[in-house]
């Protein structure tokens, strides 16, 4: 008897945290599943919208999309596209992600269905990360010196090149914030 009550002393402890681990897996594996909050579901219709004008307008296609989003309201936009066709410069890229982050921006802000969704308004390049893939007809990113990926990482702009001897890693990176990129469009008209 006194074995058995030994046992159980050891036992029972472990099998009550097994039992509360299933209860926790059980009930997210349910709340995976859910319908997506009204947030999200702005959140994402508004990124399919703007992913189809995108294309006509830059050429660019709408490869990934997703954010943030609390009850209180959508306080990030996370958008990725890809484009297939010449390589950039540093300065064509920088044109090309500024007038996106843009005309991204200025559409979120305009659009009065999405604004109740929105927990920041207005939405700044803080609130957002857009990305741009750059590849070549071929399918591969284009290589140093051209810019492989260009980006905005809230508000802080990031320019990419690959080399395939460098390979996982970038060859080249280099940040500057939204502010100086404008800044340096302006100077270069």
């Amino acid at each position: 008897m006194k074995y058995l009550i030994k046992i159980l002393k050891i036992y029972t402890p472990i099998i009550l945290i097994f039992i509360g681990l299933a209860t926790i897996s059980l009930t997210t594996d349910q709340n995976m599943y859910q319908e997506p909050s009204v947030h999200d579901k702005a959140l994402y219709d508004f990124i399919a919208k703007m992913g189809s004008k995108f294309e006509k307008k830059y050429k660019i296609s709408l490869i990934g999309r997703g954010g943030g989003a609390t009850p209180e309201g959508i306080w990030l936009m996370c958008v990725s596209f890809e484009r297939e066709d010449e390589p950039l410069t540093e300065e064509e890229a920088r044109k090309l992600i500024i007038h996106c982050v843009d005309d991204f921006l200025s559409a979120v802000n305009s659009d009065e269905k999405l604004k109740p969704f929105l927990k920041e308004y207005p939405f700044t390049p803080k609130n957002l990360e857009l990305t741009i893939f750059n590849y070549n007809k071929s399918r591969i990113l284009h290589c140093f010196p051209s810019i492989a990926v260009v980006k905005d990482l809230r508000g802080k702009i990031g320019f990419f090149t690959e080399d395939p001897s460098t390979k996982p890693r970038y060859h080249t990176k280099k940040y500057e914030t939204y502010e100086e990129s404008v800044a340096i469009l302006k100077n270069e008209h």
